[in-house]
């Protein structure tokens, strides 16, 4: 089909929030839910939100949603973030009886290096497992900055 204006924008609000996510650096010992906000940042601006977390650890024989770690606005455990654990990114938002946008890829939690590292704790970041395709009809360019 053909997007409207609105359904652009909010799929583009959605999609900075993925990329945000995606490419955060954050310090070692970070636990998940002081991550949300970068996936929900986009939609506030705009007044808007979602009813689900950003994502939840995943695990191995079919156990999709494991802990101990995820990011949502919900303290899931104590448990901070560490480098081997796999979460998914996967913020949205949801119309109803008209529309649900859902962008969700699969990140394992990795260390990187930064120019300084404060206080010898380190940083860590998300490279991507899975790369979902993304509907680029449904984004407004013009709302991305050069990062983005």
């Amino acid at each position: 089909g053909c997007p409207n204006a609105h359904d652009k924008e909010c799929f583009t609000y959605v999609l900075k929030g993925h990329i945000a996510v995606s490419a955060a650096i954050f310090p070692t010992g970070t636990k998940g839910h002081l991550l949300d906000s970068f996936a929900r940042s986009a939609l506030w601006d705009s007044g808007l939100d979602y009813l689900h977390g950003t994502g939840h650890g995943v695990g191995s024989f079919l156990n999709v949603h494991e802990g101990p770690c995820g990011i949502s606005y919900k303290t899931f455990s104590d448990e901070p973030l560490e480098a081997g654990m796999i979460v998914t990114d996967e913020p949205g938002y949801y119309e109803d009886g008209a529309f649900g946008i859902r962008i969700e890829n699969v990140v394992l939690v990795v260390p990187v290096k930064t120019k300084y590292n404060f206080s010898n704790r380190g940083s860590l970041t998300f490279e991507p497992l899975t790369l979902v395709p993304i509907q680029t009809k449904m984004i407004d360019v013009d709302s991305l900055t050069d990062k983005e």
